[in-house]
């Protein structure tokens, strides 16, 4: 868990921010505007406005939930822009459910989740952490085993140690669906 920011000129407490908020932050734009160019540019945005405000936070679950707002909010406002609807010439969106409780809190479990996984890919041995990764993008185990130049045999052991370390990497996300399924019900 990255420092949060207790003095405004934190430079150090921010990059970390940056690094631990980004992902998941560009994830969860993405949700919203689906162009992940554009929400990368956002959530740039965001960081840049939030430095530029200097403000002072008192711990990380209130930084996180700060930013995961102002993100929405940002790609809201972009999407009401009369430039995203010139460009797209899309058709009204259902601003009202992008715009509610719900909405908001499933997808921010949804980047927080794959922000999670991939924290936890991160620390699998780099093998069987590029294997895992080759088969989240739809790689069978043949394409894995010519794209890593090892045997089939050996996708299938790489997957099974790191599906048995992930296990017990994200049993936190169990509780955390759990607590996510029963308040929303």
């Amino acid at each position: 868990m990255p420092r949060y920011l207790s003095h405004p000129k934190d430079l150090e407490g921010y990059k970390s921010l940056f690094k631990t908020l980004y992902p998941p932050l560009c994830l969860f734009a993405n949700k919203y505007l689906d162009d992940m160019d554009t929400s990368k540019d956002i959530v740039q945005e965001v960081f840049i406005k939030i430095w530029e405000k200097q403000p002072v936070f008192t711990n990380y679950n209130t930084t996180k939930a700060y930013f995961y707002t102002a993100v929405k909010n940002h790609c809201l406002n972009y999407l009401k822009s009369k430039h995203h609807k010139t460009i797209t010439n899309a058709a009204p969106l259902d601003n009202e459910l992008q715009q509610s409780e719900d909405y908001f809190f499933a997808e921010l479990v949804s980047a927080e989740t794959h922000a999670q996984l991939y924290r936890a890919i991160d620390t699998l041995p780099k093998k069987a952490a590029k294997v895992i990764s080759l088969s989240l993008n739809n790689y069978t185990n043949n394409e894995i085993a010519e794209e890593l130049n090892i045997t089939p045999s050996t996708v299938r052991t790489q997957k099974s140690l790191a599906y048995q370390k992930l296990k017990g990497l994200l049993t936190p996300l169990k509780y955390l669906f759990s607590i996510f399924l029963f308040t929303f019900k």
